[in-house]
């Protein structure tokens, strides 16, 4: 069912079996004299309790699927319909990460900074994770020196989360009736295990507004805080994204109370992962309070929010990689001051499908097996019938290949390495010497658009691959204007409107070809190079699809969880001129992400057919 029920994906698999367990090396630990890593193992008991109470288990049987048909007597279990589905993924962060398709180990991917942001154009928050159950508010407050310990006073936080968030999350519980103990929402699916046509809570987005208009910002940087609850008997202390004001241990450190995830699908995105119950001078694990027992274990899945919207020094910026194919486009992590941040790809190898993209990252466009229908091949992203005589004949100077393609005859038996292309029978950088047309990129051998098929939401626009904050808000580098698109451009093209065929550069209008370098020798018409063997002109797209998401799962209409992609024929358009696969072949993912909105609503739509689901419950019987 389109929006309710999430189904496997490939790239859920390679998100599942790509994030660590909790045996990575970690990057945070507490200021204890035991320097405990952080974060801890989510308890057995915690655990017990979502996996078998409350029915989070792979083998739960199914009786209602989304669309409220009762199967029980077809003997599913909620791993058949979410394969990737570990007993505990709704109670941990590696749940969560895996469930939203971030690349994140908990462990290795920790911090504490962070801890201030730049609200670039105002932010949303949402709540994702909560494995305590108390009952607290979440807001901003401003912060003039990052450097200072002394914490926002009550007044100066800004709450835009109420504590009386359970009450608008209409939580239910496992026969879908009202559930009230507090533990709602969990880290996975918001559909109920046993009901798959029962929403088990209301994903809900809160929006701080214009926050360079809000009267109560100063400017520069904010952090936020978990804002405690006098009567809620536990949760009475505020914990702050800035370590540094959080309650200070004996020798006058502050505890570690939040951890700090950089999103690897948002560029600007932020988990901000707590602990919720107070500490104390001698133990950060409790108060110290005679008879209190309850204590703080340390697996930050007591409150997690998630906050987009937000910029940081260094992060955000394209960058590359360094790796082949999709995965070579990537952004850079927050920096410490004077440095430069990781590059990470901002997209994961992924399934290969017929896209003319190297969704896999091998180096090799378009390889592997079953990228077509019985009977056809895989040529330049589409579909189509294989070479080999008759009306299917290579023209002069090409030779068919035994993949059934037309390729270069002096390219016939030559093998390249990663990365090479053969031309003229030699194996060759594949982007060596190459200049691709202006918005476009070389990627082993083709100048693509890294934005092509992307839809950014108002207020968002796309940036190689990225959907990033209007410039009206975002501001632009010194020498750049902000065009009415929300893209920066030199200040000098600002009123310039260039005809077809013609580019903006210093206030004058140019061929699009001018200072082009085709790979391959390809020619370059109209801003687009040709094919280097056949000559044909490509639009320079080809960057694949993108994911398939609802509003029940999404980072702020970036889909995270189940995908499906058609064959992109070279323009975007998401087909493969006429021989698209049915979505049972092309399920998957070409990791093209989808752009961010500040809504929470879907960017697209595109739910695996019908036919998936019939085949899964063949499989399954």
């Amino acid at each position: 069912m389109v929006g309710k029920l999430k189904l496997w994906s490939p790239l859920a698999t390679m998100v599942a079996l790509g994030l660590m367990s909790h045996g990575a090396v970690a990057q945070v630990f507490q200021t204890d004299a035991a320097q405990t890593p952080l974060p801890q193992p989510v308890g057995e008991s915690e655990l017990n309790l979502v996996t078998n109470s409350w029915g989070w288990n792979v083998d739960t049987p199914v009786n209602w699927d989304a669309d409220g048909n009762e199967i029980s007597n077809e003997m599913l279990t909620f791993g058949d319909f979410y394969p990737t589905f570990e007993n505990g993924d709704a109670i941990t962060l590696e749940g969560l990460f895996k469930w939203r398709g971030e690349t994140l180990d908990p462990v290795a991917d920790a911090r504490t900074e962070p801890g201030h942001f730049s609200p670039q154009c105002g932010f949303t928050g949402q709540l994702l994770l909560l494995g305590g159950n108390c009952q607290v508010a979440f807001g901003w407050y401003n912060i003039d020196d990052p450097n200072s310990t002394t914490p926002p006073a009550p007044g100066e936080i800004h709450e835009f989360i109420p504590s009386d968030l359970f009450q608008d999350l209409d939580c239910r519980d496992q026969n879908c009736d009202p559930k009230t103990d507090g533990f709602c929402p969990l880290a996975w699916d918001n559909v109920a295990p046993r009901r798959l046509n029962c929403e088990g809570w209301q994903p809900l987005v809160f929006d701080a507004g214009a926050i360079q208009e809000d009267p109560d910002y100063r400017g520069g940087q904010v952090g936020f805080a978990v804002i405690g609850n006098p009567n809620s008997g536990k949760c009475t202390e505020s914990k702050f994204s800035l370590r540094g004001q959080n309650q200070k241990n004996a020798s006058g450190e502050a505890w570690v109370t939040t951890l700090v995830y950089q999103s690897t699908v948002d560029p600007e995105g932020f988990y901000l992962a707590f602990e919720d119950l107070p500490m104390s001078e001698a133990d950060w694990k409790q108060t110290g309070v005679q008879g209190d027992t309850a204590t703080n274990d340390g697996d930050f899945n007591d409150f997690v929010f998630y906050v987009t919207g937000l910029g940081c020094e260094g992060g955000g910026d394209s960058c590359d990689t360094g790796l082949l194919g999709a995965c070579s486009l990537g952004r850079t992590d927050c920096a410490a001051e004077g440095q430069t941040g990781m590059c990470r790809p901002i997209i994961q190898p992924g399934a290969e499908i017929c896209d003319n993209v190297d969704n896999d990252c091998n180096g090799t466009v378009d390889d592997g097996e079953g990228l077509c229908s019985e009977g056809l091949v895989c040529d330049k992203g589409s579909c189509v019938e294989p070479c080999g005589g008759g009306e299917f004949a290579c023209e002069v100077g090409f030779a068919c290949n035994s993949q059934g393609i037309c390729i270069d005859a002096a390219c016939a038996e030559v093998v390249c390495e990663a990365g090479e292309a053969c031309r003229q029978g030699v194996c060759v950088g594949a982007c060596e010497g190459v200049t691709c047309p202006v918005g476009q990129e070389c990627q082993l051998g083709r100048c693509v658009d890294p934005c092509a098929g992307i839809e950014c939401p108002a207020g968002r626009v796309c940036d190689r691959g990225l959907c990033l904050s209007n410039c009206s808000c975002r501001g632009c580098d010194a020498g750049l204007t902000c065009a009415a698109d929300g893209r920066c451009i030199d200040s000098a093209c600002d009123d310039v409107v260039c005809d077809g065929g013609l580019v903006c550069q210093l206030g004058q209008c140019v061929d699009a070809c001018e200072g082009v370098v085709c790979p391959g020798g390809g020619v370059c018409m109209n801003g687009s190079c040709s094919d280097p063997v056949t000559g044909n002109t490509s639009s320079g797209s080809g960057s694949g699809g993108t994911f398939s998401i609802d509003g029940g799962n999404n980072i702020n209409g970036i889909s995270t969880a189940a995908s499906s992609t058609s064959p992109s024929n070279g323009n975007g358009s998401g087909t493969s001129g006429g021989s698209a696969r049915p979505a049972s072949e092309t399920s998957g993912c070409s990791c093209r992400v989808a752009a961010p909105n500040s809504g929470g609503w879907s960017l697209a739509l595109l739910a695996l057919a019908a036919g998936v689901i019939a085949a899964r419950r063949r499989r399954a019987a």
